[in-house]
């Protein structure tokens, strides 16, 4: 089955940028309250950043887990349909100009259970289209396009 691939997660890299920033930060939120320096962030910038790093790591992972997820779950839905409407879409899926996401076979999914739409006159729709493209079919069309005098 076609998909695109999730990204990677990378890891969070420490510049001096970054640390720049993370000062500049800090110290704004001292800055903003200076009577009650106890309500402000009592971390240092070497804190604030190593829990960036913890937090971008564990958000990746997350998405990564969520696209996961997403894919089993469509996989199980396609698996409940007939085996003519499975067919017919995962054809439409490999032809088809749809991005590799569990989201848009979710979607496609979606519409035959509620009997929107029949992928087989999906892809002999394609399969015109492309005919037209090529030449071998007339162009609808081509009566509706204004000429220039």
């Amino acid at each position: 089955m076609r998909f695109t691939r999730f990204p990677r997660v990378v890891p969070y890299v420490v510049t001096p940028r970054k640390l720049a920033y993370a000062r500049r930060a800090i110290q704004h939120a001292r800055d903003k309250c200076p009577l009650f320096p106890e309500l402000t962030d009592q971390r240092s910038a070497e804190q604030r950043m190593a829990d960036n790093a913890r937090h971008s790591r564990l958000y990746w992972q997350d998405m990564r887990d969520t696209q996961a997820a997403s894919w089993r779950e469509a996989r199980r839905e396609l698996g409940s349909l007939r085996a003519s409407q499975r067919a017919g879409l995962l054809r439409y899926w490999q032809d088809g100009g749809l991005p590799g996401s569990p989201v848009y076979l979710l979607g496609c999914i979606y519409e035959i259970k509620r009997r929107r739409i029949c992928y087989w006159h999906k892809l002999a729709e394609l399969r015109r289209l492309r005919l037209i493209g090529m030449g071998r079919l007339p162009n609808p069309w081509k009566k509706f396009q204004p000429t220039n005098p």
